[in-house]
This record gives structure tokens, sequence and C-alpha cells, in this order.
């Protein structure tokens, strides 16, 4: 029963989901872990593992039977039986379904972007380190959590407007997904550069 439960209160089974849900490991020992499985059975092979108290595990579907997750770990994607999972509660930036800490990034060249409760942090090969002050977070009209529009600024007016959607992403160099995509405009004093890649929670 409760596994029936469960797998309804995650998601409609076999659909992937707009936005990943946010979940945490339980029923598993102390001096155990949980198996992450390379496609949705226990027979299938053991790719990596979960510790027993994971937090902030970023689901991005269910297979058709309820019964399993899919999520990445180690660049790649995997599985995870969802009798194991329950849902966690993750901070958001403000009225948004943005979590705090989430984490985004791009290729070529290879820039970052940390979201976080107070401030966040902007890396570019180019720019070098930023942080910056939360200035605006906004919802799209007519629309519940994302997408979001987050605007940041620094005191010498450099400004970030980053647009986040929950979406499938692939960043082109591993085999995971990502539940998150940005595209982001830096705009500083006589220059402006436009970014775009995806974004996870990193799990605790």
């Amino acid at each position: 029963m409760r596994a029936s439960l469960l797998a309804l209160s995650l998601a409609l089974p076999g659909l992937a989901m707009a936005e990943p849900s946010y979940h945490r490991v339980i029923d598993v020992a102390a001096n155990d872990t949980l198996n992450v499985r390379a496609e949705p059975s226990a027979s299938s092979a053991d790719i990596g593992d979960l510790a027993h108290d994971a937090r902030q595990v970023e689901v991005f579907e269910f297979d058709s039977t309820g019964n399993w997750a899919r999520i990445a770990l180690n660049e790649r994607d995997g599985w995870v039986a969802t009798r194991f999972l329950t849902r966690d509660e993750v901070a958001t930036l403000g009225i948004s379904t943005i979590p705090q800490g989430l984490t985004c990034g791009g290729t070529e060249p290879f820039w970052a972007l940390g979201l976080y409760g107070e401030d966040a942090r902007y890396s570019h090969p180019t720019d070098g380190d930023t942080d910056f002050a939360y200035e605006t977070i906004m919802v799209a009209e007519g629309r519940l959590g994302s997408p979001a529009l987050v605007m940041l600024a620094t005191e010498d007016d450099t400004v970030i407007e980053a647009t986040l959607s929950g979406a499938s992403c692939n960043d082109g160099m591993s085999d995971r997904s990502y539940g998150w995509t940005v595209t982001l405009q830096r705009i500083a004093l006589g220059e402006r550069r436009f970014l775009s890649g995806c974004c996870h929670l990193p799990r605790d």
C-alpha cells in the first residue's frame, strides 16, 4: 500500500516530468547503500550507489510501473527503486520552483552560475569569478513556478538576466541528463554576453 501511494504521489507512471522532483533515501540501513541500476530492473547492472541518507535526489521521470525513478549518477543516467524514496522538500528562489543551490553551466566556453540562498556566483574564463546579489525573481505570466527570470546585479552595475525552465537538457559531453535549462545575458558597460546551458541541484 505504501509503495502504491508513493508512486501515485511522485508522478503519473510512464510520463516524464516538466520539472524534476526531489527525494530522499529511506529504509536503507546505516551500513548499507541504495543501488543505482542501469535499467529499471533489480537484475540490471549496478552502476553505483546512493548513501543511506542521501537528500535532494533529483528525479527526471518514472517508469511505466511507477516502481523505478531515473536519476543522474557519475555522468550517466540510472534507475533507483521508488520504494526507497520519499519526497524531500527543497528551498526555492522567491515564488519560483527554482531550487536554492541550483548549479548551471555550459561548455565551450566552460562557465558556471551558482544560485544560492543569499547570493549567486558567476564564473567564466574571460570574465573571472564574480559574486552577484539578487535583484528580481519573476515567474512567467500564467505559469506556476517556471519559467522564471532571475535578475542579478553587482555594485558596479554588471547585470545577469537568467531564464530558467524545467526541461530536459544535455551538456553535449556526457550521457547524463539535467532537469533544468538556462539562458542568460551578462550585461556590463559596453559589452553583452549571451550563454545557454543546463542546471542541476547537487545532492546533499
